[in-house]
């Protein structure tokens, strides 16, 4: 985009956050551009209900210049081998700012875009992204994965709005159960590419049943 300023990462504590208590992460990428850290989204707070969960928004860093000859806003496996070091360094910062995050229960995705980043993140930070993070969900993107192996063993979240991308969305759920993922697949009819609100609870209920094994902090 054209703004200027400084890269901005947010965070919101849940409704019940505690000092002493210990609370999962859940870290949303947006769709378009990414926004620079803005702040929560609907569906986040439809997602976690605003308890239980800290979450964390994080800005994209293209390599290519979307508005470079052939460039766009789309996330490509360059832009993620670019983004990761900065996304790492945000990260410590979250840590430092929230030291009670729960490091074994943190979970990252995104819509559209942000699917996209997501995929990226996995298949280009050398594995370490899936060492970091626990459970992984995608929204309507991310079909250049490649390295599904690295799910393997982790829940994994497929969510499609629209029945022109179902067919897709099977084929990403279907190669990750195949190498192995505890996957899930949840699919509302919204009518295009969106994020389907109406999918919040099930998106939910994977988050505590699945992700957390647990809807109360430690």
């Amino acid at each position: 985009t054209s703004n200027r300023g400084p890269a901005r990462l947010s965070i919101s504590l849940p409704k019940n956050y505690t000092p002493s208590g210990k609370f999962p992460l859940l870290v949303f990428l947006h769709g378009g551009s990414g926004g620079n850290g803005g702040p929560k989204a609907a569906i986040v707070s439809a997602m976690t209900e605003d308890q239980d969960f800290v979450c964390a928004s994080m800005p994209f860093f293209k390599k290519i210049d979307p508005k470079d000859p052939g460039g766009n806003v789309v996330m490509r496996d360059e832009d993620a081998r670019h983004m990761w070091p900065f996304f790492r360094t945000m990260l410590a910062k979250l840590f430092d700012v929230v030291p009670n995050i729960d490091r074994s229960q943190m979970i990252i995705g995104g819509s559209s875009n942000g699917a996209h980043a997501t995929q990226g993140l996995i298949d280009e930070s050398d594995g370490e992204i899936t060492r970091q993070f626990s459970a992984f969900f995608f929204i309507e993107g991310g079909g250049r994965l490649r390295h599904y192996e690295l799910l393997k063993g982790k829940p994994f979240l497929m969510v499609s709005s629209q029945t022109a991308s179902k067919p897709r969305a099977q084929e990403i759920i279907d190669q990750a159960k195949a190498a192995g993922a505890s996957t899930t697949f949840i699919f509302e009819d919204a009518g295009g590419h969106t994020v389907p609100m109406k999918a919040a609870p099930a998106i939910h209920a994977w988050l505590i049943g699945q992700a957390t094994k647990t809807a109360s902090p430690k």
